[in-house]
C-alpha cells in the first residue's frame, strides 16, 4: 500500500472515529442514545428509533435570542443547515416541519470546528409543547446524506392558532431513499435551500448549488383570503341585495326606467295615475314607494274597467314594506284617496291623481257635485 493510501485510509477512519456532528443545546430527545450517523428513510423523522423520552424540556418564548450548540468536530467543509418546528410532539413520517432559519454555507462549522448559532421563535410559532428540528446537508460528506436530530421545545408567547405558521416553508428533504432530491456533496458542493424561508444565514460559501431531481414541497402559501364582495344571490330571493342598489334617498316612482326596459304605454284612462317604470328594488326610506324588476311592466288601466292584468311576474316587494292583499295584480283601495297593485300578497299604497277616486278596485274620474241647472220657464 502506498504512503497515499494509507494516509487516505487513516482520515477515513479518523472521521469515523470523530463520529461526524451532533446537536447539544437545544437539549435532543433521548440524549442517552442519540447518534451521529446520517438519518435513513426508515429511521425519517429525528431517527424515531430512539424514541422521543424528553431528557429535559427545552422553555423558549417567542422573539427570545435562542442558541444551537454542537458536539464533534467532522463539520465535512460545513454545508446547509435549517432550523424547523412541527407542533407534533411525537413526530412520524406524516409530519410537517416548518422553517424558521436557513444557514446557507459554512454550518455546523469550518475547519474542524463546529459554531454557535443564534435563533429566535417568530410569533407564528404556537403556543404550547412542539418538536424542534436541526437538518444538516454536508458540503464534503463523499456522498448524498441527511442529517436530523430533534429536541422537545415548550413555546409561551406565541400565537393561538397555526394559520401564520402553516404559511411557513416545509423543511428541505433530500438524500435519502423516500425522496429523488439529492444534493450534490459529491463534488464537495454545498445546497442552496429551494426556499429557505424569511430568516436566511449565508456561511461565506460560494459553491452553494439547487439540488437535482424532484424535491417535493419546499414551502407553503399564506391562506387565501375570500373576497370582501359578497356573491351575486338569486334576483327571487327576497333576502338578496339589488344588483344596483338605490341610494339612501327618497326613490321617486316617476323616475323613468333605463334604456334596456322598454317604456310602458300611454295613460289614457286613469288621469295622472302613476304607472311603474321598472325602477330597481328599492332600500328601505321613510318614503314608500311601489317596486318593480326591470322586467315587469304594468300596462294601462281604462277608466271604470276592472283591475288590470299584469304583463308580466309580479316582483317581490321591498321586505318589510306594504300591508297585506289576496290577489296578485288587483288594484286595492284604502279609502277613495289611496290605491296600490297587490304584488307578491303585499300593496304599497300612495295617493290617487288629482281629479280620480279608488271605489271597489278601480280607479275612476270623480262625478260632479256642483249646482244643477234648472231650465227657465
Amino acid at each position: 500500500m502506498s504512503i497515499r493510501s494509507t494516509i487516505l485510509a487513516a482520515s477515513a477512519l479518523l472521521l469515523a472515529a470523530n463520529a461526524h456532528i451532533t446537536m447539544d443545546l437545544p437539549v435532543p430527545y433521548s440524549v442517552d442514545k442519540i447518534d451521529s450517523g446520517p438519518i435513513s428513510a426508515s429511521q425519517y423523522p429525528c431517527k424515531v428509533q430512539n424514541g422521543f423520552t424528553v431528557s429535559k424540556m427545552n422553555s423558549m418564548a417567542v422573539g427570545q435570542k435562542q442558541q444551537i450548540k454542537f458536539k464533534g468536530t467532522a463539520v465535512h467543509g460545513g454545508g446547509s443547515c435549517q432550523l424547523s418546528v412541527t407542533t407534533d410532539t411525537v413526530p412520524n413520517a406524516s409530519s410537517v416541519f416548518k422553517v424558521i432559519k436557513s444557514i446557507e454555507g459554512g454550518c455546523p462549522g469550518l475547519d474542524g470546528a463546529t459554531k454557535e448559532f443564534d435563533f429566535e421563535l417568530p410569533a407564528s410559532i404556537p403556543n404550547g409543547k412542539a418538536t424542534f428540528a436541526w437538518t444538516w446537508f454536508a458540503k464534503m460528506s463523499g456522498g448524498p446524506e441527511m442529517y436530523m436530530n430533534c429536541a422537545p421545545i415548550e413555546v409561551t408567547g406565541g400565537a393561538s392558532d397555526k394559520t401564520a405558521f402553516n404559511a411557513l416553508p416545509d423543511m428541505f428533504i433530500a438524500n435519502i431513499a423516500s425522496t429523488t432530491c439529492k444534493t450534490d456533496s459529491a463534488n464537495s458542493k454545498g445546497v442552496k435551500f429551494p426556499n429557505p424561508g424569511s430568516v436566511v444565514v449565508n456561511g461565506g460559501d460560494n459553491t452553494l448549488t439547487a439540488p437535482s431531481g424532484e424535491c417535493g414541497k419546499t414551502g407553503g402559501s399564506p391562506p387565501v383570503v375570500p373576497s370582501a364582495a359578497p356573491s351575486a344571490a338569486p334576483s327571487a330571493a327576497p333576502s338578496a341585495a339589488p344588483s344596483k342598489p338605490a341610494s339612501s334617498a327618497a326613490p321617486i316612482p316617476s323616475k323613468p326606467a333605463t334604456s334596456a326596459v322598454a317604456p310602458p304605454p300611454s295613460n289614457t284612462g286613469i288621469v295622472g295615475a302613476p304607472i311603474s317604470s321598472g325602477l330597481p328594488a328599492a332600500t328601505k326610506t321613510t318614503l314608500l314607494t311601489v317596486t318593480a324588476a326591470p322586467s315587469a311592466v304594468v300596462p294601462s288601466v281604462p277608466a271604470g274597467t276592472g283591475s288590470p292584468e299584469p304583463t308580466g311576474a309580479p316582483v317581490t316587494p321591498t321586505p318589510g314594506n306594504g300591508a297585506a292583499c289576496t290577489t296578485d295584480g288587483a288594484v286595492v283601495c284604502n279609502g277613495p284617496t289611496m290605491w296600490g297593485l297587490c304584488n307578491f300578497g303585499k300593496v304599497v299604497y300612495q295617493p290617487v291623481s288629482a281629479g280620480t277616486t279608488c271605489s271597489d278596485g278601480k280607479i275612476t274620474k270623480r262625478g260632479y257635485h256642483g249646482r244643477i241647472a234648472r231650465p227657465r220657464v
